[in-house]
């Protein structure tokens, strides 16, 4: 018998996701200071997943002055893609930073929220 917090009466999207998600390739972007200097190293992550834009309404949820701001999420499957959020990355040569993590992994995947990082 599963215990309660492994239920969530939902169904498994892993199966669902399989026919959506391809391989996609980040770079993670670890910023440390090194003599003074701002040095920023970078990471490929492969995961399967979807990168797509927000849509109208998660847009008006967004603070007014970000919402003309590119805006993606990312549906990662569980345990392919440990981002935190104010976490960099770099993904079709842009730089993203990590603003909001819903945890479904009761479901089988992570949605992340990216904002286009400012330059």
């Amino acid at each position: 018998m599963k215990p309660v917090s492994k239920i969530s009466g939902m169904p498994r999207m892993k199966a669902v996701f399989a026919g959506w998600t391809s391989a996609i390739n980040l770079l993670t972007i670890v910023q440390t200071i090194v003599d003074g200097l701002v040095v920023e190293v970078t990471t490929s992550v492969t995961f399967k997943g979807i990168i797509q834009p927000l849509n109208a309404q998660q847009l008006m949820l967004k603070p007014e002055g970000e919402r003309s701001w590119q805006w993606l999420q990312i549906h990662a499957v569980e345990g392919s893609l440990n981002l935190k959020t104010n976490d960099k990355i770099q993904y079709n040569g842009f730089k993203y930073k990590v603003m909001g993590i819903w945890d479904y992994s009761l479901n089988g995947f992570i949605e992340y929220h990216i904002i286009q990082d400012y330059e």
